[in-house]
């Protein structure tokens, strides 16, 4: 009897740190929610992550991303003068939408048009940028579809550049479509978006930081737009200890209140997404992020991991010394306070012998961290990577050869 007993309570206690396991993933009230570190795509949690979801107006990074490569192809410039259709326009000032009044027949700059649209979140002028190489809604929702594939999104899909259901598109709508059709995206794909919208162009935080920002409408008219973002410093929701400078909300009758953010804590650059915040509130959003940095301040800390002398110590060829020292020599991982994250540390060279001239800070190779305990956004393992600590010339002949 007495066995009997304490197997009972041995399953009843299973059960319930099972049920408190499941608990512990959902803890945000909305229907998905992760974070992660952006240098290293960590996940530090995670709430029903891989649910492809509409994800309305979030959608204009992706948008803006496209735009920066044909920025980079030369097929656009910042300065570049994009002229306002009355369709456009048609969008532009229609009072439903996240609207500017940009007036038909006006050109603005794609400097402007960007702004409006990561600030503002201005329909009218996203697709005035979707537009500005001459494609149609089929061709630059190809492009976008490409750019998501490129970077890893694998959970996306993409019915126009700005967010809006099909119906809601006026004339860019898509024929072949029902009107209900939407943007959808994971968790984890807006997640990714975010980290490579950061990492690849940082210069765009310049713009998600701005608290408000003047357009010139018309020569006679200037009108002054508060960014939707109420976490930014000073703002209603910010985070004491969290600098927020970014990224994008979005908001529609299927996506309900969505917001993907980034801002630096404890010197990391941490990226959050909420999607479908529960309730009628819109800033529930803000509320539910607000929660996110609370399990990590509460629940996480950086766990220093020291780098093996094996690694940062390589031999070089045909240098002045024979062996170089890498940086850096301790590297940092989120891990829970009640326990001690176990991992194994392996390398990836870009070459397997290292050769002189080799200059301080050179990238020469990557080191990987792995756990069962870790996971990441690609699934792949921690990486960071390894630079040459100081310069080794090349040697002379006599110490080519003694080498």
């Amino acid at each position: 009897m007495k066995k009997l007993t304490v197997f009972i309570l041995s399953l009843f206690m299973m059960l319930m740190v099972g049920s408190q396991s499941v608990l512990a993933n959902n803890r945000i009230d909305a229907s998905a929610a992760i974070m992660a570190d952006a240098s290293t795509g960590q996940i530090i949690y995670k709430q029903n992550v891989d649910k492809a979801l509409p994800v309305a107006s979030i959608t204009k990074l992706l948008t803006i991303l496209v735009i920066e490569d044909e920025i980079q192809q030369k097929q656009l410039s910042w300065d570049t003068q994009v002229k306002i259709t009355p369709e456009i326009a048609a969008i532009s000032n229609d009072a439903a939408y996240s609207s500017i009044g940009l007036k038909s027949g006006q050109s603005y700059s794609v400097r402007t048009l960007i702004n409006a649209a990561l600030v503002k979140s201005a329909d009218g002028a996203t697709v005035a940028l979707a537009t500005a190489t001459g494609d149609g809604t089929d061709e630059f929702n190809l492009k976008m579809m490409q750019k998501a594939k490129k970077i890893g999104m694998t959970k996306t899909n993409i019915v126009n550049s700005v967010g809006l259901d099909n119906g809601d598109m006026k004339s860019f709508k898509l024929a072949d479509l029902p009107n209900n059709a939407a943007n959808t995206m994971s968790a984890r794909d807006v997640a990714i978006l975010s980290q490579y919208f950061v990492t690849h162009y940082p210069e765009l935080l310049q713009i998600t930081a701005q608290k408000e920002v003047k357009f010139q409408i018309a020569k006679d008219q200037v009108k002054t737009e508060k960014n939707l973002n109420k976490m930014l410093p000073g703002e209603q929701y910010a985070v004491k200890g969290v600098t927020i400078d970014g990224l994008k909300t979005g908001t529609s009758d299927s996506a309900g209140a969505c917001f993907a953010s980034t801002g630096k804590y404890q010197g990391h650059r941490i990226i959050t997404v909420i999607l479908h915040s529960k309730g009628s509130n819109k800033d529930n959003r803000f509320k539910a992020t607000q929660n996110l940095y609370k399990i990590l301040k509460t629940e996480d800390h950086l766990q220093k991991i020291k780098v093996p002398s094996s690694v940062t110590t390589r031999k070089v060829a045909n240098g002045v010394e024979k062996t170089m020292k890498l940086t850096p020599q301790q590297v940092t991982i989120w891990s829970p306070y009640d326990t001690k994250t176990d991992y194994t540390i392996g390398t990836q060279y870009k070459k397997k012998k290292l050769e002189a001239p080799i200059w301080k800070g050179e990238r020469v190779g990557s080191l990987r961290i792995t756990s069962d305990q870790l996971e990441t956004l690609n699934g792949e393992p921690l990486t960071y990577s390894l630079y040459s600590a100081n310069d080794v010339r090349r040697g002379n002949f006599w110490q080519r050869l003694l080498h």
